[in-house]
C-alpha cells in the first residue's frame, strides 16, 4: 500500500518504533521520507532526555520506611498522598532542568512535533473525561484558570516546552476537542496561525509566556483566542 508523507508522519507521531515492513520500507524510499524519520528521532531522543528523571534513592527509602512504620489506614493514605507530592515535584524540577539543554530551530516546530508525538493520544485518553488536577498542575507556573476555560478542560498534564516545563490541555468546545500546549516562558508573534499535516494552530501571547491552540483544518481554533488569551491569570486576579 502507497503512503503520502502526511501519513507517514502521522504514523511517526504514533508509533515511531513501527517494525511494519511497509513502514520501513517507505522510510527510506524518498529523502523526504528519511529526513522526516531523522527529524522524529531526534525529537523523540529530546523527549526521552526530557522525562528521564531519575528519583534519589534517600528519597525512596524514606517513603518505604514511612510506608512499613506507620500504622492506620488514614494516617498511611496521607503519608501515600504526601509521597504521591514530593515525587511529583521532584519530576517536575528534573523536567524544567533538564529541558533547559533542548534546543528548537521554532516555536512552529516544536508545536508541530510535539503534536506528532502525542497530541492524539493524549486526545484518546482525554476523551468523555473531566480534569480535577488543574490547579495541581498549574500552580508551579504561578498562574491559574479563569473558570470559563477551566469547565471546559477533560485532560491537563505536565509537557516539555522550548524553554522548560509547561502544560499540555485537552479542552471541550462545540466542534469537537482542541489541543493547548501552554508554554510559560516562550514568546510568540501574538496570532500567528501556523498548519501541518491537516492540522492548524494559532499562536496565543499570555501576560506570561504563550500557549498553542490546535485543531483540525475543519475547526475554527482562531475563535478561542480571547477565551485562552483572557483564562491564564495570575492568582488573586479577578476571574
Amino acid at each position: 500500500m502507497s503512503r503520502n508523507l502526511s501519513e507517514f508522519i502521522r504514523q511517526l507521531g504514533t508509533d515511531p518504533a513501527s517494525q511494519d515492513p511497509e513502514f520501513l520500507r517507505v522510510r527510506n524510499s524518498a529523502p523526504e521520507f528519511i529526513q522526516a524519520a531523522n527529524d522524529s528521532a531526534q525529537f523523540e531522543r529530546m523527549l526521552a532526555r526530557a522525562v528521564a528523571v531519575p528519583v534519589p534513592e534517600h528519597v525512596l527509602a524514606d517513603l518505604k520506611e514511612t510506608a512499613r512504620t506507620t500504622t492506620g489506614g488514614a494516617t498511611r493514605w496521607r503519608y501515600y498522598a504526601m509521597a504521591a507530592g514530593l515525587l511529583l515535584v521532584i519530576t517536575a524540577a528534573g523536567i524544567t532542568w533538564r529541558m533547559s539543554a533542548v534546543k528548537f530551530d521554532s516555536v512552529e516546530q516544536y508545536v508541530a512535533y510535539h503534536y506528532h508525538h502525542d497530541g492524539e493520544d493524549v486526545l484518546a485518553r482525554a476523551d468523555g473525561q473531566s480534569a480535577d488536577n488543574i490547579g495541581e498542575v498549574l500552580s508551579g507556573f504561578k498562574v491559574k484558570l479563569a473558570p470559563g476555560l477551566a469547565g471546559m478542560v477533560s485532560l491537563i498534564k505536565f509537557c516539555p516546552t522550548p524553554a522548560g516545563m509547561g502544560a499540555h490541555l485537552v479542552v471541550k468546545t462545540a466542534n469537537g476537542p482542541v489541543t493547548i500546549i501552554f508554554m510559560p516562558d516562550t514568546l510568540v508573534a501574538d496570532g500567528e496561525m501556523l498548519a501541518f499535516d491537516g492540522m492548524q494552530a494559532q499562536l496565543v501571547g499570555l501576560g506570561r509566556g504563550s500557549a498553542a491552540v490546535i485543531g483540525t483544518s475543519s475547526q475554527n481554533v482562531a475563535e478561542l483566542h480571547y477565551l485562552v488569551q483572557s483564562s491564564f491569570i495570575s492568582p488573586g486576579s479577578a476571574a
